[in-house]
């Protein structure tokens, strides 16, 4: 979640009271003039995950800038008519991310679990003797400061949604300050017979989280756990699903393990690395934003997942890149938010991915 001196300043936070937390309750924004025109349904959807960095002072600064220029990117697109569908956003913790959503046109907006939301999960003998062992002066035991930071942005209705906060046995480290869980919205999306279920999460750091990689790798684990099952729970079978989020898995082969060991055994078998969102678009022979793609992939923290009603993989038809690299070399966060347009089995596919270039403008 944080380079080594955000999470020393993150500490600062437990002196201070909360800031910027999201609240607990869907929304809807009213309209923009202009910008809420929804996209023509045609069987397809197009899914952004981007974590935006949206983080307190005194953890980061001069951000109003960067997450102002994301909300009038997007806004743009809008206006072009190449808006994604559905957004996932990470780290929205300001004030000035969570307005992403209204800069850009979003109509319909679901909201992760704030800081006072409580887990209400049972704690096994040995989740209580991992507690017990919890660093205060590393942020562990002290309370949350800030909310999950998860939205959901769409350009259709939201039917309903669910939350879970991750418990006190399954964080680590500073991640502990802010109340990371899930967030689970189930969308009215034209063409499609039952609701599609959108889950996006951001789930604990493994060296920025200031403790023993051993102990932060016990709460990824943990979450892992509790995420499969949460997502089993809420989302039935027989409906479109898809995952996505700020996974925090990277190249470490025990994180790789934990995380895709899980979904299998709930009968989620389209969550596999080869299934990767960018692993699909980094087949196509087609003209790809190579670097940006191929950065994400190598970080291996961006994921994005989908399933059809059948529970079958499906395919990604093209992606861009509308947050790369900006002209002056440097993304406007420290992740890249990329697009993926997932087109329904049966589908012919283009196999066509769009390059973004600067600004945003698409390439042939």
């Amino acid at each position: 979640m944080l380079k080594p001196l955000r999470a020393f300043l993150f500490a600062s936070l437990t002196v201070m009271a909360a800031t910027g937390s999201t609240g607990s309750r869907p929304v809807a924004y009213s309209a923009l003039d202009g910008l809420n025109a929804v996209a023509p349904a045609d069987g397809r959807l197009s899914v952004m995950t981007y974590n935006v960095q949206g983080l307190p002072w005194p953890i980061a600064w001069g951000r109003d800038e960067a997450l102002a220029k994301i909300g009038d990117r997007l806004a743009t697109l809008r206006r072009e008519r190449r808006q994604p569908h559905i957004v996932l956003l990470q780290e929205a913790f300001t004030s000035e991310a969570a307005a992403i959503a209204r800069r850009a046109g979003y109509v319909h907006v679901a909201i992760g679990p704030d800081a006072a939301m409580a887990d209400g999960l049972p704690a096994t003998r040995l989740d209580r003797a991992y507690i017990a062992n919890g660093r205060w002066e590393r942020g562990e035991g002290i309370g949350k400061r800030l909310g999950s930071g998860l939205l959901i942005l769409s350009d259709y209705p939201i039917l309903g949604q669910a939350r879970m906060a991750f418990p006190a046995f399954a964080c680590a480290g500073f991640d502990c300050l802010a109340n990371k869980g899930t967030l689970i919205a189930h969308l009215a999306v034209p063409g499609f017979a039952e609701p599609v279920s959108v889950v996006n999460t951001h789930l604990n750091a493994r060296k920025a989280s200031g403790v023993s990689i051993a102990r932060s790798q016990h709460a990824f684990a943990r979450q892992v756990m509790l995420l499969a099952d949460f997502v089993r729970s809420h989302v039935p079978q027989g409906r479109t699903l898809i995952l996505g989020g700020d996974m925090n898995i990277g190249g470490d082969p025990a994180r790789n393990a934990a995380f895709f060991g899980q979904w299998a055994p709930m009968g989620h078998r389209f969550v596999t690395p080869a299934l990767g969102g960018i692993r699909q678009a980094l087949t196509m022979p087609a003209r790809i934003d190579r670097d940006a793609l191929n950065a994400s992939a190598e970080r291996a923290k961006d994921w994005l997942f989908a399933r059809d009603a059948s529970g079958r993989p499906m395919d990604v038809a093209q992606a861009t890149v509308p947050f790369g690299n900006e002209a002056d070399g440097r993304p406007l966060s420290d992740h890249y938010g990329y697009v993926l347009t997932y087109a329904p089995t049966g589908q012919p596919e283009e196999k066509t991915v769009r390059l973004a270039a600067l600004g945003g403008k698409a390439m042939p």
